[in-house]
C-alpha cells in the first residue's frame, strides 16, 4: 500500500465514498453531502496548510483515504476505507502508516458503535481518552 496526496482529480471518488451509507453512519456528520458542498470542502482541504488528505492505493487502485488536521500541536486523524475494500485490514494499515510518520500527538474521534475504527485507533497506538455524546476519543502522546 502507498499513500499519495489527494488532488482535485479525486473529487468524484471522494464524494462517492463520503456519501456511502456505511461511511455516513460512521461519520461525525451523518447527512448526505451535496456535490457542490463537497467540491467546496475539497478545495479548502487541498489549499490548507494544516490539513493533509491522502489517498491509500493498493497496486494503484484507490482503497481508502486518511486526513490529518493539525490543531494546537495535535494531529486529528480521520479515515475511510472504500466500500469495496472493507474487511481486509486496510484501514489499520493506512492509519498505522500515517501514525508512524507523525511524532506529535495524534487523536481520533470515533462513534461509540464503530467497532472497526475503535480497533484501528487502538492498533495505531491511541488509547481511550473519554466518551462524550456517543463518541469515543482516543489519544496517542507524542513519540520520541
Amino acid at each position: 500500500m502507498r499513500l499519495r496526496p489527494a488532488t482535485a482529480n479525486d473529487a468524484e471518488l471522494l464524494f462517492e465514498w463520503r456519501n456511502d451509507p456505511d461511511t455516513r453512519k460512521s461519520s461525525i456528520r451523518t447527512d448526505k453531502v451535496k456535490k457542490a458542498e463537497h467540491a467546496s470542502w475539497l478545495s479548502r482541504v487541498l489549499d490548507s496548510r494544516d490539513r493533509e488528505l491522502l489517498i491509500a492505493e493498493e497496486q494503484e487502485v484507490p482503497v481508502g483515504t486518511i486526513r490529518t488536521d493539525l490543531s494546537d500541536g495535535i494531529y486529528q486523524l480521520s479515515w475511510t476505507v472504500a466500500p469495496n475494500a472493507r474487511g481486509r485490514g486496510l484501514g489499520k494499515e493506512m492509519v498505522a502508516m500515517i501514525a508512524r510518520k507523525i511524532t506529535a500527538p495524534i487523536r481520533a474521534q470515533v462513534r461509540s458503535d464503530n467497532i472497526s475504527s475503535i480497533v484501528i485507533a487502538k492498533s495505531a497506538g491511541m488509547e481511550f481518552e473519554r466518551e462524550l455524546d456517543g463518541f469515543l476519543y482516543f489519544l496517542r502522546p507524542a513519540q520520541k
